[in-house]
């Protein structure tokens, strides 16, 4: 094989693993959830065991010898067999081969990372992982964040099938390599592989995240990734190598923490839209972002580790490994314990410091640099160019099909001349969970499905992630906006991802007067949160409809009390018909019930449905704490759907203003 084939092959490679790699991690985050039934030690400790096993399986990979194009075949071969086992299994099956998998993933990655270094040179293997994650971005988007490893149908197994095949095939044309075919040293500080991952994964190529922190569309937030793709591979492969060793390194560090930081930190208000300046100001941050974090893991690995023999090595890759499986999970793991058990501190104090990390892990190089130098000739730099390539325009291409995919467009309002003014509007409340579902998984498809056979005009959700590694990465408010054809109006929960959501059929209008309301804290542990907002039946007459959602721990009535209190005093009941959906956590008969109707309201399952149908948990209800509440309106025909996924039974009810 030519070096150029071989090249080309290799930085595909790792391109396809790390994108693997990617979509696993983001998997783990349901199977968490998983978990966290049984509270969060189990949790912490599934967590930590998963992500400290990528040393075992790199050191039954290696058995004390060098990393040739074998070790690398068997390691890819084992992961696209766990991979496609995912997609197969469901219950607790899943469960575990899931977090098998993503072990697996991690081991087999620092793995075919080490050989690609010695093969392609730091900083274009430091450009393959970007662009691994990309990939995995990429095809994520064109799903619409739904991920192809939830899928059943043709949607899911395409993109998984291509993209086993594919490894499967790169790593067969470098199977007859061995160690001396590849004389470049192997790479020191690939630790930095992991607090990378993690970043990238909670934030730098996690579109809905940064559409939902930043107040962008996800289609801004996509184009943005994709321009920081390309603006990676100029800075890596062309600027990198003929910069002096120590200041720029230092300010691409600096550049880095800073460009984190007004993304963790951003200046746009909680749930607004950033305007069309603004907007191109932080997709220039976005870009930077990625492209910056991409140089600082190429001088990270632009140096050799010291020369240890086969047994040492093979010892080190194993711990290093463990390693990069750390550094991927405990960022992830720290910064969601602080939803159950307060830090004290912003949590995205937690992202920073592990940006700070990877920063310093490319602060400076301890030896000459190895890549193309600033005496190198043009055509080594364009060797190191063409093997990038065709990998390089499949996903920026791809991301731009998904940022084009994810552009949510509704239909103009239209309204019949001469509507009655009690024509009624039908609601449907329902906590989505994130979007996990009881086997464990992800289906928004099926969530769709509900709302749209509901008939429902307008829907109250709770507990939508927009960009939640415990939902899967996923942005269910645009894709239920778009699955469903509604507009979607949001506001922040515990965070910019964690959001309670209006959808609203273009027959009620676009939402007018929205109010978001952030509630007290009281006792915590998660900051609580409503959204209101005015929306009309055919006929004009107005309704002020809320999706709101109470602390959840059972001892915690003065807190929803003081959150109610504060509830009713906005403006939710600025109309006189006035509707208050969510998931309440709050039972018939608790002070809090008697509160919202002592304030006029009534409960429609109450006055027109089954009062003793309960709402959670969906596989065996054992409570009800989802409410949909009235004032200045009637109900009829108030139903508890049947199990739609979530953990939460959906409500849908029918509201009749009442009119003089």
């Amino acid at each position: 094989m030519t070096f150029s084939r071989k090249a080309t092959a290799t930085f595909t490679l790792l391109v396809l693993v790390t994108a693997v790699a990617v979509e696993l991690v983001r998997a783990t985050g349901p199977m968490f959830d998983r978990a966290f039934t049984a509270g969060i030690v189990v949790v912490a400790l599934t967590a930590l065991g998963t992500y400290v096993a990528p040393g075992l399986v790199a050191a039954l990979l290696v058995r004390g010898r060098p990393v040739t194009g074998r070790t690398v075949v068997q390691g890819v071969a084992l992961l696209a067999v766990a991979r496609a086992a995912v997609q197969v299994l469901d219950g607790v099956a899943r469960y575990w081969v899931t977090l098998a998998a993503a072990a697996l993933a991690i081991g087999v990655l620092v793995v075919v990372l080490v050989r690609s270094v010695r093969v392609l040179g730091a900083a274009t293997a430091a450009l393959a992982v970007t662009t691994g994650g990309a990939l995995a971005t990429g095809v994520s988007l064109v799903l619409g964040t739904w991920d192809a490893i939830w899928r059943s149908g043709a949607s899911g197994w395409a993109p998984t099938a291509l993209t086993l095949v594919a490894a499967a095939a790169c790593a067969w044309a470098v199977r007859a390599d061995d160690a001396a075919d590849t004389p470049g040293a192997r790479p020191a500080r690939v630790w930095v592989l992991g607090p990378y991952l993690g970043v990238t994964l909670m934030v730098v190529l996690n579109p809905a995240y940064l559409a939902s922190q930043l107040g962008l569309s996800l289609t801004v937030a996509a184009s943005a990734l994709a321009a920081g793709v390309v603006l990676a591979a100029a800075l890596t492969l062309w600027s990198l190598p003929r910069q002096s060793a120590l200041l720029p390194a230092a300010l691409r560090a600096v550049v880095l923490v800073a460009a984190a930081a007004l993304v963790l930190f951003p200046i746009t208000a909680e749930g607004e839209d950033a305007g069309t300046l603004l907007a191109v100001g932080l997709g220039v941050v976005v870009a930077l972002l990625v492209a910056v974090s991409t140089t600082s893991l190429a001088t990270a690995w632009d140096a050799p580790a010291k020369d240890r023999g086969p047994r040492s090595a093979g010892v080190t890759l194993a711990g290093t490994a463990s390693a990069v499986g750390l550094g991927v999970i405990l960022p992830l793991l720290v910064y969601q314990v602080d939803y159950d058990v307060p830090l004290g501190f912003p949590n995205a104090f937690v992202i920073l410091a592990a940006v700070v990390v990877v920063a310093l892990g490319g602060l400076r190089r301890r030896t000459p640099p190895t890549d193309v130098d600033a005496a190198a000739p043009r055509a080594d730099v364009r060797a190191a160019w063409l093997p990038a390539v065709p990998a390089l325009a499949v996903t920026a291409a791809l991301v731009l099909v998904g940022a084009a995919v994810n552009r949510v467009q509704v239909e103009e309002t239209v309204r019949v001349a001469g509507g009655q003014p009690d024509a009624p509007l039908t609601l449907l409340d329902w906590n989505l969970h994130y979007g996990v579902t009881q086997e464990p998984g992800l289906d928004l498809g099926r969530m769709a499905d509900v709302i749209n056979t509901s008939g429902a005009q307008v829907v109250a959700l709770q507990e939508i992630s927009r960009g939640w590694i415990m939902g899967g990465g996923a942005d269910m408010a645009t894709y239920l906006a778009r699955a469903t054809g509604m507009r979607v109006v949001s506001a922040p929960a515990a965070d910019r991802q964690f959001v309670n959501v209006l959808l609203v059929s273009p027959s009620v209008g676009e939402p007018q007067h929205v109010v978001r309301t952030r509630l007290p804290y009281g006792d915590g542990p998660q900051q609580r949160s409503a959204i209101t907002a005015t929306v009309r039946n055919a006929a004009g007459t107005p309704f002020v409809v809320t999706s709101a959602h109470l602390q959840h721990r059972e001892e915690n009535t003065p807190t929803r009390l003081q959150q109610l209190d504060v509830l009713m005093s906005a403006d939710v009941a600025s109309s006189p018909a006035a509707v208050i959906a969510g998931d309440l956590n709050s039972e018939p008969g608790w002070p809090e019930i008697a509160y919202v109707e002592a304030a006029g309201y009534v409960s429609g399952q109450d006055t027109a449905g089954d009062p003793g149908r309960r709402t959670f948990p969906a596989h065996a209800p054992e409570v009800r704490i989802d409410w949909v509440f009235g004032r200045g309106v009637t109900f009829s025909d108030v139903r508890v759907l049947p199990d739609g996924g979530s953990d939460h039974l959906p409500i849908v009810a029918t509201v009749h203003p009442v009119v003089d």
